[in-house]
């Protein structure tokens, strides 16, 4: 049995490895917020305020579940030689994740939603960039030839743009801010719709 080369090893010990680093990370995000939330104690009652914090806290919970996903999936059928951008994204995306699950709450609507502009602005094209890494390898072509990128990349971005929405009525209208996050929310499920239906596609389920 022959020596792996140091590309082959890349190659081949990437994606297990890689898969734990996301895990961990998306791990402490959600131990987080669920301390944030025991924190804030958002209230029982049918308010607005109460609908905008409640709305935070299942937007960070779809964004945790999204990055784990959609990091998941992609290595464990496509691969790519590791670049240093990929180790410094996953802790980049974390370290936005824990920023914005510090401004939860129903005094910091409009910093939580420019956190959601920073967060799923940068979202869009870090999951660009890693599926066409992906994509730019020819013994993927089986695989990522039916990867929905650019649809991924209008929906996170889309996202961002709602954060923008939500960040100037912040201050203004609290029914328009419940909407931009609710869209949101939306959005997020729509782009986990589009990983799993490309993983339905690629492994025939």
């Amino acid at each position: 049995m022959r020596d792996l080369s140091p590309r082959e090893k890349a190659l081949t010990q990437f994606p297990a490895m890689y898969v734990t680093l996301v895990s961990v990370v998306q791990a402490i995000a959600l131990e987080v917020l669920v301390a944030r939330v025991v924190e804030v104690r958002p209230p029982a009652e049918l308010t607005l305020a109460s609908v905008t914090v409640w709305l935070e806290v299942v937007l960070l919970g779809l964004t945790i579940f999204y990055v784990w996903v959609s990091y998941t999936l992609l290595v464990t059928l496509a691969q790519w030689v590791l670049r240093a951008f990929d180790f410094a994204a996953a802790f980049a995306v974390g370290v936005l994740q824990f920023v914005a699950i510090g401004w939860l709450g129903p005094d910091t609507v409009a910093p939580f939603c420019v956190m959601i502009v920073i967060g799923f602005g940068s979202g869009a094209w870090i999951s660009h960039s890693n599926t066409g890494a992906a994509a730019a390898r020819p013994e993927n072509a089986a695989v990522t030839g039916s990867l929905p990128r650019w649809r991924l990349t209008v929906l996170l971005a889309a996202v961002g743009v709602l954060g923008v929405v939500g960040a100037i009525a912040a201050e203004s209208s609290l029914p328009l801010v419940v909407g931009a996050l609710a869209a949101s929310a939306v959005l997020v499920i729509a782009a986990l719709r589009e990983w799993f239906g490309w993983w339905n596609r690629v492994v025939r389920l």
